[in-house]
């Protein structure tokens, strides 16, 4: 019997990590790399040497595959609903894939009654500047600032702007990309995210809720548990079950919340932004859950039953590894797990440089603020800043 074929739209570190998975389910994967150093490439014997937005290139990595599914989220999509339309497996499907875009993504959660910052869609029209005007008079006071982001093409900080005043006029005057959404400053107590895998027949799983922290816009850490209180955390479980099916995702889904406070009884779950994919924010359920995001979406997008995602230890905290002026990190890896054996260490194979993620650690154990700690101190070393 010849093994499922999963074909991979990016050749970066979530395919290499979709491959780590997919060897032992016996799962074939074909990815779609652009030239360079994408770090599925040395972990992937078959690799389609191309560019997401090349129709040409998605045909070839499609041909003879049981299903196409994605480690980011710039694709061609009119390639994709060509592929759609003569019946191969798209998943997450294109209508999932639209919601990447954060105007669209803004316009169907609201629609949908979902729990969004207020905001407007600048579209490039004519009355972009004086929409901006009365958005930031009706929705900040003093020196608070309106968060700009680019609808499409922006990920780790890049693509959002904190503006405010003149600034802000005079920037979206001078836009001329794609369209800008605009949202107030929220008073962010912390900021969750919520994994949820869906398969084709709407099975749900979602894992326990993570405590994320961002630097410059960049996932910075992440830990398990969340801290929240119980109510909270089954809260914030079902309302990304609801984004999940709002969306009509099929795998891994990460939504990013934001817990706000101030001007109401109680904190409030908002919607930040969500990712039809695996996500850097799961990257600890690969060492601390029964089953990493990376296996169940493999399984999600196969349409195969999902496994357990209930955390086998009692916390976990997983830091990025971030390229600076410390050179490759495969360097100090031995020196790293000298001084914190218990650490799990995912490097990518990517050339370092300043603010390009480069791996991860993770540690496990009973005490969050212990894991954390310790996972800090390896990936401090592998960077180099220590």
């Amino acid at each position: 019997m010849a093994p499922p074929v999963v074909a991979v739209v990016g050749g970066g570190q979530l395919a290499r990590m979709l491959a780590e998975a997919a060897s032992p389910l016996g799962i074939h994967l074909r990815v779609l790399a652009a030239a360079g150093d994408e770090g599925a490439r040395e972990v992937v014997p078959d690799v389609v040497v191309g560019d997401p937005d090349d129709p040409a290139a998605i045909a070839a990595l499609a041909a003879g595959v049981d299903v196409v599914t994605f480690d980011h989220e710039n694709v061609d999509l009119a390639a994709l609903e060509s592929l759609e339309a003569a019946g191969v497996p798209v998943r997450p499907p294109v209508a999932t894939l639209r919601c990447s875009d954060k105007a669209h993504q803004r316009r169907t959660f609201a629609a949908a009654g979902l729990p969004v910052p207020p905001f407007v869609v600048l579209d490039g029209g004519a009355d972009d500047v004086a929409a901006a005007r009365a958005f930031a008079e009706a929705h900040t006071s003093g020196d608070d600032r309106v968060v700009v982001k680019a609808s499409r093409g922006g990920y780790d900080g890049r693509g959002v702007w904190m503006l405010g005043g003149a600034e802000l006029e005079e920037f979206v005057a001078g836009w001329t990309g794609a369209p800008l959404v605009l949202e107030p400053e929220l008073p962010l107590i912390a900021e969750y995210a919520v994994l949820v895998a869906r398969r084709p027949s709407g099975e749900l799983a979602t894992w326990p809720v993570l405590r994320t922290v961002q630097v410059d816009g960049m996932c910075d850490e992440v830990a398990l548990p969340s801290g929240l209180a119980p109510d909270v955390e089954r809260a914030a479980i079902d309302l990304a079950g609801r984004v999940a099916e709002v969306s009509g995702a099929v795998g891994v889904l990460a939504v990013e919340l934001f817990l706000v406070g101030g001007g109401g009884p109680a904190p409030e779950l908002v919607v930040n932004e969500i990712a039809p994919r695996v996500h850097n924010s799961g990257h600890l359920t690969s060492d601390a859950c029964a089953t990493s995001q990376f296996e169940q979406h493999l399984r999600a997008v196969l349409d195969w039953p999902l496994g357990p995602t209930d955390a086998v230890v009692g916390a976990a905290t997983m830091v990025n590894v971030v390229g600076g002026d410390g050179g490759d990190p495969r360097e100090r890896q031995a020196v790293a797990l000298e001084a914190v054996p218990e650490a799990h260490v995912h490097l990518y194979g990517k050339t370092p440089r300043p603010g390009r993620k480069i791996g991860h650690v993770t540690v496990t154990g009973d005490d969050v603020a212990v894991t954390g700690r310790r996972a800090r101190r390896a990936a401090d070393l592998l960077a180099g800043s220590d």
